[in-house]
């Protein structure tokens, strides 16, 4: 233990230890990372429960599962499940999945070879999709002037579609016709970028709502 956390009191310690973690925490772990003896953490869990009485706290203490648990008091259930209405995120747009399917099938890609693509301004949207973690700068485009970032899909954005890499989406010619993809690389041909690490069967199919 560092001597700034010896500084600390026992309570102290105990509450940091059970915030940080997403499980219950078992009294044998709490002596042995808060250096306490097991009449100090006696004291030390009284005195949270104390602090975090049901009658006057959002959050208590529960002995739960062999261990103890910093947890949101069951009495504030209605107030969190509103909170979570309104806090989820919105369904993404048809121009999100659009991007989407620019960074899984051709990237990584730049924003201005996704505007291209799609033939409008995409500002917007990769920014609202960077906020959500599902796509990512993963480098930068060092022969196109100013050095742009580079775009790919996310480990969260596999996670969302349940996938466990890019291949286990469908094959590209299975999605798209060959006029199509003579679109994409004309449009991407424009705007000085070529698929990444992709041949003649690149192009930016939707992906569809339901992965998202």
């Amino acid at each position: 233990m560092t001597e700034d956390s010896r500084t600390m009191t026992a309570a102290a310690r105990v509450e940091a230890i059970l915030l940080v973690s997403p499980r219950p925490v078992s009294a044998a772990t709490l002596r042995s990372t808060a250096d306490l003896s097991e009449t100090g953490l006696r004291a030390a869990l009284t005195e949270l429960e104390s602090r975090y009485s049901p009658e006057s706290s959002g959050i208590v203490l529960r002995n739960v599962a062999g261990g103890h648990q910093l947890a949101t008091n069951p009495a504030c259930g209605g107030v969190i499940e509103r909170f979570r209405q309104e806090a989820r995120p919105a369904p993404l747009s048809s121009a999100a999945h659009e991007v989407l399917s620019c960074a899984l099938y051709l990237g990584p890609l730049t924003r201005g070879a996704v505007t291209a693509v799609r033939g409008v301004n995409s500002d917007a949207v990769v920014r609202n999709l960077l906020d959500r973690g599902l796509i990512a700068e993963v480098g930068a485009d060092r022969e196109s002037p100013g050095s742009p970032a580079l775009l790919a899909v996310t480990e969260d954005f596999l996670a969302a579609t349940g996938a466990v890499s890019r291949d286990d989406f469908p094959a590209l010619d299975s999605l798209v016709g060959p006029e199509e993809l003579a679109r994409v690389r004309e449009r991407l041909g424009s705007a000085g970028e070529t698929p990444a690490g992709s041949d003649a069967e690149d192009a930016a199919p939707e992906v569809p709502p339901e992965t998202a």
